[in-house]
This record gives C-alpha cells, structure tokens and sequence, in this order.
C-alpha cells in the first residue's frame, strides 16, 4: 500500500459518516485485516478502537467550531439536533480549506436544501446572518464618515459628496424576521413571522452590528455597495413622486443615519 493509498484510506475512515467500526464491518472480510495492516493495534486496544479515537475527536472538533460559529442556529435547534445536522452537514460538505474557520462557510446553503428546512423555512436565513457576522468581524478596515465631519462639511460641498459603503458590510435579504429571533424579540416556541425584508450588516470598529433596511433605504444601500453615488445624485432621485423640501429631508435623514451607523467610507 502506498503513502497515498494510507492517507486515503486514513482519511475516509476518520471522516465516515457512520463511524470506524461500522465502515470497516461494511466493507467485508478484507477490510478489517486491510485496516490491522495500516494501523497496530494491541490487546489493551484494537486497530479499529485506535482510529475511533481520531474520528471521534475529528467530529467533536468541526461540531464545536460549528456552534461556536452559528451559536443562534444551535439554540433554535438545541443540542441533540443540532448535532445530527452537523453530521449530515460533513458528509454532504467536507471540510476543503486549512482553516477551521471556513468548515461552516457552506452551512447556509445546506440549510437551505436539508429536511431541517421543511419545518423551518427560516433557519438558512438565521445562519446567513450569523455567517455574515462572523465574516465581517474579519473583514478589511476602512476610515468611516463620521456624522461630525459631515456636519462640519459646507453646504456648497454637500451636492459633490460623494456616498459610498464600508467594505466590511453586506445585505442579507430575508422572508423572516429573523432579526426578531436574534434580539429574543419573538416567543422560542414559535417560528419568526414572515416579513420580507433587507438587513444590513456591517463593522464599527470592534463590534459587528445588523439592522432592517426598508425597501427604499434597501434599493440604495444595494447601489452604494456597487458604486458610489453623489449626494446630489440621491436628492435628484428622491424627488420623483415628492417635493424638493421632502427629498432633501429624506436625504439628509438616510445619509445621518448611515453615517452615525459609521456605514460611510470617508473620501
């Protein structure tokens, strides 16, 4: 058996869904004496037993990396669910990256397409929040347009100013409250109600935070993410279906709010 066939087999072993023993048990006679031939064991502990000890710490170690990562999706699991959707998660989505920090980058996703969904339609979008959270606490720094420094602006620089998002942030639409769930807001024996809608997620410094958007404030915060617009840009466009005062008032009041947020790059 070469290096390569070892490790091979080493690794489908370690990573069996149904465990060491009952891997070995289903591959017939040959494969537990393959199994005694690649790895010693003793009477005080079998070849089989051995390897069980490293499948076992492997799946304990992913688990808790996973609930560390998504600790509102355990809770509204709890415990013993939530650890056979991670055992179904790895032998679905095994583990591609280095780091221990990707392992749950796809769990959203396999949320989304699990019997877990049929019950709860909205748990992909309560672990696409979380996902976010944790990405953006990582994510690149950028000097942000502090409400003061806009204020301090002169009005005749207003019009040029030129509006654009942090890097750190992302929008996550959602058909749930969700966000309800997050802050306890909604009963733990109910699901979220439905409510479509847009949540900004973003970092200030140190601390990630999210937010609802409402459909107007979405629609813009999705075209500062891709470009940057111009204040007077935002005014001028405000204005169809309101007088000047109105969009003038609901551009200064989306532009301070996305600045105390700390949502603006500074330029």
């Amino acid at each position: 058996m070469t290096l390569a066939e070892v490790q091979a087999r080493f690794y489908a072993l370690v990573t069996a869904r149904d465990g060491v023993a009952a891997t070995v048990a289903a591959g017939g006679p040959d494969a537990r004496g393959a199994l005694e031939t690649m790895v010693a064991g003793d009477a005080r502990l079998p070849a089989i037993e051995r390897l069980e000890i490293y499948a076992d710490m492997y799946f304990a170690r992913i688990r808790d990396v996973l609930a560390e990562e998504y600790p509102q999706t355990l809770a509204a699991l709890g415990a013993a669910v939530f650890q056979e959707l991670a055992a179904d998660y790895l032998a679905a989505c095994r583990p591609n990256h280095p780091s221990l920090r990707e392992v749950g980058a796809r769990l959203p996703a396999f949320l989304g397409a699990h019997a877990t969904a049929d019950e709860r339609p909205w748990l992909a979008e309560l672990a696409r929040l979380e996902r976010a959270r944790l990405e953006l606490f990582d994510g690149p720094d950028a000097e942000a347009l502090t409400l003061e420094a806009l204020r301090a602006r002169p009005p005749a620089q207003l019009a040029a100013l030129r509006l654009c998002l942090v890097p750190s942030h992302a929008l996550v639409p959602t058909r749930f409250d969700v966000a309800a769930l997050w802050r306890g807001d909604a009963p733990s024996d109910r699901d979220p109600a439905p409510n479509p809608t847009t949540l900004i997620v973003w970092r200030r410094e140190n601390d990630v935070f999210h937010r609802a958007a409402d459909a107007e404030e979405a629609r813009w915060l999705g075209r500062l993410a891709a470009d940057e617009v111009s204040f007077d840009v935002l005014c001028g466009e405000l204005a169809v279906g309101r007088t000047d005062e109105a969009a003038a008032a609901r551009a200064f009041a989306l532009v301070g709010h996305w600045a105390a947020d700390g949502l603006l790059r500074a330029n």
